[in-house]
């Protein structure tokens, strides 16, 4: 049972990151390398990198090995990708191919050709694969990989409908990716939490699973095809006539009014008018003093400057909204909670961090991020219910408290549980400061332990046994 898990759990990151990848792979193709590319192809390299470095680490290679075999196959594909999709006429023989993409290399600083455009989207692909090959999926994980994917496509989507790129099935690949992160982060979540979803017993959820996303791409379909551009249209048009009538109504009001005053005196009004800009001196465009390669770079500059500026917006909004949800959904106003690693903003700094190391082959220790083991994840996951739990009942975890005290304070509430409260709190102070990752026998204790002080209820506050 729990091999298959983990299968589909593979199965849905890819296709998450497949779903965005298509988007950006079909407005490279679209406006950076006019259609010459074909994006199946460029995605097949994806499954190619993924069991390449499955085989390769359960053969037990070493990693040298693995990485010198990683990047040989990767090149070779990288030709062979150029050789079938911009030479697919020319024989294997012919060495016009196999030349074509130093030539790019050599004019980089005129134009970017398609050999180039297909070298850097084979490299994400071909890193993406890698990548997952070398991922535990967990929960954090796949919630993370909804995250970053939801943001990229949203801003995809943007590009798409601001400049007008071709990008016909927008709608289907929306709806992919919605099943394949609700798949995930369900079954994810059913591996991890101690609910109805993980015991056995219940033979029947994954059934209802697979019906409440249907329902819910259902919904999303039909509420898309209500919101047709006629009916925005149509409502557009609603909200200009309302605001055109109000609008006359106002000025009416005021000419009213404006009969009870006395007039003005007429007098005179001095030309302020600017003098008007000149393009030119003396036949010589300003533009022109810069070279045509220095202007696209100083677009490009700006376009990343824009584009920054908005995707900063962006994160700070959605932060500041993620912020209110926790507090508003978070029980009382008093309890602390335990952040929630895996948020975006790490995980997208560290995706920068991590492809700056791989590009430059530089090592700074201070950039250097620990990745958190899936067990340590989890054992903060059962913290956290615990944290919640406790804090419905009226016994929320202070913020001046720590972990022990807190555990006194439970213990004083449910003293039948004494043994496993005891045992959840060192569990997550040694994960939690001390970075020990538990084995597998430990973790299922562990998640016994929150199963049965789950199933017991605390004594209620000395303030409301006294009411």
């Amino acid at each position: 049972m729990k091999h298959w898990r983990q299968v589909v759990l593979y199965l849905t990151t890819a296709g998450i990151e497949a779903c965005w990848l298509y988007a950006l792979l079909a407005i490279i193709n679209d406006r950076g390398a006019g259609g010459q590319l074909s994006v199946p192809g460029l995605l097949l390299l994806y499954p190619t990198a993924f069991f390449l470095n499955v085989l390769s680490l359960w053969l037990g290679w070493h990693a040298l090995l693995r990485n010198i075999i990683h990047a040989t196959v990767g090149a070779v594909a990288l030709l062979l990708t150029i050789k079938f999709q911009l030479f697919s006429s020319l024989p294997m023989s012919d060495p016009a191919w196999l030349r074509a993409l130093p030539q790019a290399l050599g004019g980089i600083f005129y134009s970017f050709s398609p050999e180039l455009w297909i070298l850097a989207a084979s490299g994400l692909v071909w890193w993406l694969g890698r990548r997952l090959a070398q991922t535990c999926v967990t929960f954090t994980i796949a919630v993370a990989e909804f995250q970053f994917g939801l943001f990229f496509l949203l801003i995809l989507f943007f590009f798409v409908a601001t400049f007008e790129v071709k990008l016909s099935n927008a709608v289907p690949l929306a709806l992919v990716f919605f099943l394949f992160s609700l798949v995930g982060i369900s079954i994810a979540h059913a591996e991890e939490g101690e609910n109805w979803l993980s015991r056995l017993s219940q033979g029947y959820w994954l059934p209802l699973l697979f019906v409440t996303i249907g329902v819910i791409l259902v919904l999303g379909l039909l509420i898309g095809s209500l919101l047709t551009p006629d009916f925005i249209q149509t409502i557009a048009n609603a909200i200009v006539w309302v605001w055109n009538f109000l609008w006359d109504l106002f000025i009416r009001l005021m000419l009213f009014i404006a009969r009870f005053f006395p007039e003005p005196e007429p007098f005179e009004m001095p030309d302020t008018s600017p003098p008007q800009p000149q393009d030119e001196l003396g036949g010589f465009k300003i533009e022109e003093l810069f070279p045509e390669w220095l202007r696209g770079a100083i677009r490009l500059g700006w376009s990343v400057l824009m584009i920054s500026i908005l995707v900063f917006a962006l994160w700070r909004m959605f932060s500041q909204i993620f912020a209110w949800m926790r507090r508003r959904f978070g029980g009382r106003a008093e309890a602390e909670y335990e952040s929630m690693p895996g948020a975006f903003k790490a995980d997208f700094l560290g995706f920068l961090k991590r492809l700056f190391y791989r590009i430059l082959g530089l090592k700074l220790v201070r950039w250097q991020k620990k990745v958190e083991a899936p067990e340590i994840s989890s054992i903060r996951q059962i913290y956290r219910q615990l944290l919640s739990w406790a804090a419905t009942q009226g016994y929320p975890r202070l913020a001046f408290q720590t972990p022990y005290e807190y555990l006194y304070r439970l213990e004083a509430a449910l003293p039948e549980s004494r043994e496993p409260l005891e045992f959840i709190t060192q569990s997550y102070v040694s994960a939690r400061y001390g970075r020990y990752a538990p084995s597998e026998v430990e973790l299922d204790q562990l998640k016994e332990s929150w199963h049965q002080v789950k199933q017991n209820r605390l004594a209620p506050p000395p303030g409301e046994s006294a009411k």
